[in-house]
């Protein structure tokens, strides 16, 4: 019997829960440091995982974690994707929290694979009848899923009609956050204006325009796509790039 699950945005839930459990302490003029209590960022993630299950009405999940390092397979297709990010130093008790959740939970953690991409496997991967990603990333819109955004407490359905307009959409506008830069002179507008027919070869029409060529705009839209279940083995950890339908 297939049942439901949360898939839970592990990345995003420990940044969160860490940074608002972090305080600062001034000793004298130019003294401050930084302090946290690790019990209370634990009780701070098990009481926002409870509500969730509360809200959404669902007990089992899986957390879901980017691995160490920053090196995902994104960089064999483009070395400078995310090459704009600054190093910066996570919040305090960040790591600790990682390996509590990982002892508690079920979690979900791969190789060369972002959060984003486990997330978007499970919830395509046919195991339970309702999945529900609990994130507030943009990027979740591009898997088809039920998609709870943590922020707004709401949740979506996308269907795969909206998932796969909305990653044509992505390859066309780019994401600077990510540092993939789309379809030059393409914002959210044009693109809504190229998408009203949701095809391929708009997209490469779009591109050819701006002086590019149609493997440019495979690059960006390689990039720009959540993994889905049949786009990666976990017995080889081979990713299947994303090929575009010719029909």
């Amino acid at each position: 019997m297939k049942t439901s699950r949360l898939l839970i945005d592990g990345d995003i839930l420990t940044y969160r829960t860490c940074w608002a459990c972090q305080t600062q302490v001034q000793w004298e003029d130019d003294i401050v440091t930084t302090a946290t209590n690790l019990k209370e960022v634990q009780a701070q993630a098990d009481a926002m995982i409870a509500y969730w299950q509360e809200q959404l009405g669902v007990k089992q999940l899986v957390i879901c974690f980017s691995p160490k390092g920053g090196k995902y397979f994104r960089h064999n297709i483009l070395e400078s994707y995310k090459g704009t990010r600054k190093a910066s130093q996570k919040p305090m008790g960040y790591h600790s929290l990682v390996e509590y959740l990982k002892d508690k939970y079920s979690y979900l953690q791969v190789p060369m694979l972002e959060a984003d991409d486990t997330l978007g496997i499970l919830a395509t991967n046919g195991e339970c009848s309702r999945n529900i990603i609990v994130s507030v990333d943009k990027d979740m819109l591009t898997i088809p899923c039920e998609y709870y955004n943590m922020d707004k407490e709401i949740t979506e359905t996308v269907d795969t009609k909206l998932a796969d307009y909305m990653h044509l959409y992505q390859t066309l506008v780019g994401d600077s956050t990510d540092n993939y830069k789309g379809c030059p002179g393409v914002g959210p507008k044009k693109a809504a204006d190229i998408l009203k027919v949701p095809a391929w070869s708009r997209v490469v029409t779009a591109f050819k325009q701006a002086g590019l060529t149609e493997e440019d705009a495979l690059v960006q839209a390689r990039v720009a796509r959540i993994l889905r279940a049949n786009e990666y083995d976990f017995e080889t950890g081979e990713v299947k790039l994303w090929e575009p339908s010719r029909a």
